[in-house]
């Protein structure tokens, strides 16, 4: 009977040991990318079930994602540098995402130098986002007018262009300054104002920029302050004395908003106003998002174009997008720069939107690589399930139209243009791929 039970034994971990190894088999090679701390919470990491790298799981590769920044995550791409995701990441940067387009000169320098033997760059939009404006000891909501933005309050604090420039520029520095578009009259409150920046290369902030460069004048910013559209918030072209006393950094989206959850609230504290993704804001406008909470105040903005007032919600930001097209020929789709529509300053919907881009080459050097980034991207813009956390973390997909054009593009050749990734005829001798 005991010779009996130690071979049942022995069966037993030789075919646990068996699933083990069957097991590690299965979780494949190692895809690592990162850039975007906007897009963080929706990627998320294998352990984290209600994020897309949890949702595929590991048993075709193990999806790996480094929360940087934009502009660190276009560096890591650019120069397949992993070490610009942490001085201890090593091996192979197969995608970045970025909210900040890569520019025309970043795309020529790629395509004239790892371009020759890792192929051609890829940049397609991920999602649509709003870029919030969260408030810290704001005036009290009296609007039975202004759209919800915040968990248990119907209506919200409202602000227009010359508010956001003349807040962001420093010329308004209380809120006693900014005035109330509602009304036409400054609100009452006398709170210093803080204003908290992104510090490091951020493509949050280069869609706030770019709608700031649009709008902000000379008569509605602080002397000296010409706003550009950059990765880089205070930058010598923008403020070239140096941000005003009463402007706070703090790096990535986490470090923004923890800078403004440390603020105090009592009576009489210093007001603070940010710019952030939805998903670092509130539940009402990211019900899913694992960094929404606790709750985060938010300022719905004036649309001047068509003067509406919006809330940051995924819809608003589509809507700002406009009628928009994918590049329809291979001569406009072989080109990165043609995938990113621009709503700097959009005739209707939220003001500050606009997409988020996933760069990818179309060579890899691992065939599991290939095959495990292609259906990565097909359940990001073709399966419910990932477009269902897309919109609890706050933002929208892409137009359908887009979601085709990308699917027939690049993770099929049903176009024609063969720029699909891991296509054989562009994927070939001294092609190599990363």
């Amino acid at each position: 009977m005991k010779s009996s039970k130690r071979k049942i034994c022995q069966v037993l971990a030789l075919v646990l040991s068996s699933v083990g190894a069957t097991a590690a088999m299965a979780a494949g090679p190692l895809v690592q990318g990162g850039g975007s701390s906007l897009v963080a919470p929706t990627i998320g990491s294998v352990s984290q079930a209600n994020t897309e790298i949890g949702l595929f799981g590991t048993s075709e590769a193990t999806f790996t994602y480094y929360s940087v920044g934009s502009g660190a995550g276009q560096n890591g791409f650019l120069s397949n540098a992993p070490s610009f995701f942490g001085s201890t990441v090593t091996g192979t940067v197969d995608f970045a995402n970025s909210d900040a387009a890569l520019s025309t000169a970043q795309i020529t320098s790629y395509k004239a130098a790892l371009g020759t033997t890792n192929g051609p760059l890829i940049q397609i939009p991920y999602i649509v986002t709003p870029i919030t404006i969260p408030v810290i000891n704001a005036p009290a909501v009296t609007s039975t007018t202004t759209p919800q933005t915040t968990p248990n309050q119907a209506h919200s604090i409202a602000l227009n262009d010359d508010d956001l420039c003349g807040i962001f520029s420093g010329k308004l520095t209380n809120w006693n300054l900014v005035t109330n578009p509602e009304t036409g009259a400054t609100y009452s409150l006398n709170a210093p104002i803080k204003v908290v920046y992104r510090a490091d290369g951020s493509g949050t902030t280069e869609l706030l920029t770019r709608h700031l460069a649009a709008v902000c004048t000379t008569a509605n910013t602080a002397n000296g302050v010409t706003f550009v559209d950059s990765l880089t918030f205070a930058n010598t072209s923008a403020f070239p004395t140096g941000v005003p006393s009463n402007f706070v950094s703090a790096t990535g989206s986490g470090g923004v908003r923890s800078a403004l959850l440390a603020m105090p609230t009592s009576s009489g504290s210093p007001a603070a106003v940010a710019y952030l993704s939805p998903d670092y804001t509130n539940t009402f406008l990211a019900p899913s998002s694992s960094s929404a909470s606790p709750a985060l105040q938010v300022a719905s903005l004036l649309n001047a174009r068509n003067n509406t007032y919006y809330a940051p919600t995924a819809a608003n930001a589509t809507t700002a997008l406009g009628t928009i097209a994918p590049p329809s020929t291979k001569n406009l789709a072989s080109n990165p720069a043609n995938w990113v529509p621009n709503a700097g300053n959009p005739t209707a919907g939220y003001p500050v939107s606009g997409t988020s881009q996933i760069i990818l080459s179309q060579c890899y050097a691992s065939s599991a690589v290939t095959t495990a980034v292609e259906d990565y991207l097909n359940n990001h813009y073709n399966n419910a399930s990932y477009a269902s956390i897309v919109h609890g973390n706050g933002f929208d997909t892409v137009p359908s139209n887009y979601a085709t054009a990308i699917t027939n593009d690049f993770l099929s050749n049903a176009s024609g243009f063969n720029l699909n990734i891991g296509n054989t005829s562009v994927c070939t001798g001294s092609v190599t791929g990363r």
